[in-house]
């Protein structure tokens, strides 16, 4: 079988890559290991950007989902959940949803509109004179591109080292209504009510100095939200700007986005918006190849750069937050905070003092100390 590009995935970042593909007029196909639908390890919050990223790629999609005005921010001391500050807006923060219905209904819209999608277990990408073959359960595919959207171990593929990871546990306890993210040291536990169920759960930084076991989480979750919740162990990548140019600068034609790239947000642990935006850009810089002497994977390098700048700004906050997190936290109680935070989560941060000075000219959302 041989295709023009061949995308490895159907999470967010391969199915935006097959949407903008297929509006294009490119051939491709679309490769995952499971059936659709199947559920996905994911706090399933959707920002105001993700929600914008989303409807660009995929403008017949209503995502839906349970709307959230009000986040409450909380911290661990000494082993007792304290409450800080809560943010109300008179736009939506959020939206929960399920992902298993999300992408379900992203993969349904691209095959509506013709797209290839096979169910295989992709074991190797390999190089060839022509481009790559793609070596899976039961097919071979000869692509001149390859966009890699497998998860945090997709250039393992490829035989290429993947970001390095740590462990998100999550799970559905009953839904209250509520949304909370609680800050502990070197992580964070999150609380994001929906319809009929609340998502639950908390990541720890793969750069942690401790990193707790499973019971461990189980334990400081159900000593936080006073739940009992089964949870699901998902790996998450560490976003290093250096890991991300030295996968898409391995091969030319070979693309990695969202996970597979470690486009995630250190701080908050969010990536669907970057995924869906760097599978975007990926299938964009494919259609671009060769315009203005530029080839795909430097037309692809551009195109990432607001998303890993944005990255770059979360990173640094996060360390600088979580250096001295007891006296940090009580920063969030200012109300030049509240407005930060709506910018942060609207919009790519091009830098820090533009993303305050924004914060002077953005309204609707206040705060209330706790």
């Amino acid at each position: 079988m041989t295709r023009t590009v061949t995308v490895v995935g159907a999470g967010p970042a391969g199915l935006a890559a097959a949407r903008i593909l297929g509006r294009e007029g490119v051939d491709f196909i679309l490769i995952d290991s499971k059936s659709f639908p199947r559920y996905k390890g994911c706090g399933g919050g959707l920002t105001p950007r993700s929600i914008r990223v989303l409807g660009e790629i995929f403008p017949e999609i209503e995502p839906g989902g349970f709307e959230t005005r009000e986040i409450s921010f909380r911290n661990v001391d000494e082993g007792v959940a304290r409450d800080l500050v809560t943010y109300i807006s008179k736009r939506p923060l959020f939206f929960t949803v399920d992902r298993k219905e999300l992408d379900h209904s992203l993969l349904k819209s691209v095959i509506d509109r013709g797209g290839n999608f096979a169910v295989s277990k992709v074991r190797e990408i390999e190089k060839t004179d022509g481009g790559f073959l793609v070596k899976g359960e039961n097919l071979e595919i000869e692509s001149k591109f390859v966009i890699v959207a497998g998860g945090v171990f997709g250039a393992k593929l490829a035989n290429l080292e993947p970001p390095a990871y740590g462990i998100v546990y999550h799970g559905y306890s009953s839904p209250t209504g509520s949304a909370s993210i609680t800050f502990v040291q070197d992580g964070y536990l999150w609380k994001f009510p929906g319809e009929s169920f609340d998502s639950i759960g908390g990541g720890v930084y793969p750069d942690a100095q401790n990193v707790p076991a499973y019971e461990e989480m189980e334990m400081l979750i159900k000593r936080t939200f006073d739940e009992d919740v089964e949870l699901t162990g998902t790996p998450i990548p560490l976003f290093k700007m250096e890991k991300v140019l030295e996968l898409n600068k391995a091969f030319e034609g070979l693309f990695f986005a969202g996970d597979s790239a470690g486009l995630v947000d250190n701080w908050t642990g969010e990536g669907i918006d970057f995924a869906l935006d760097s599978g975007r850009q990926a299938a964009l810089s494919i259609v671009e190849d060769g315009i203005k002497g530029k080839t795909a994977g430097q037309r692809y390098l551009e195109r990432l750069y607001p998303i890993v700048k944005h990255l770059q700004i979360a990173d640094s906050f996060r360390r600088r937050f979580h250096a001295d997190l007891q006296k940090n936290v009580l920063l969030l109680k200012s109300r030049r905070s509240a407005r930060i935070f709506m910018n942060y989560i609207s919009r790519y941060a091009e830098n820090v003092s533009l993303l305050v000075f924004k914060s002077f000219f953005t309204g609707g959302i206040h705060q209330r100390s706790t």
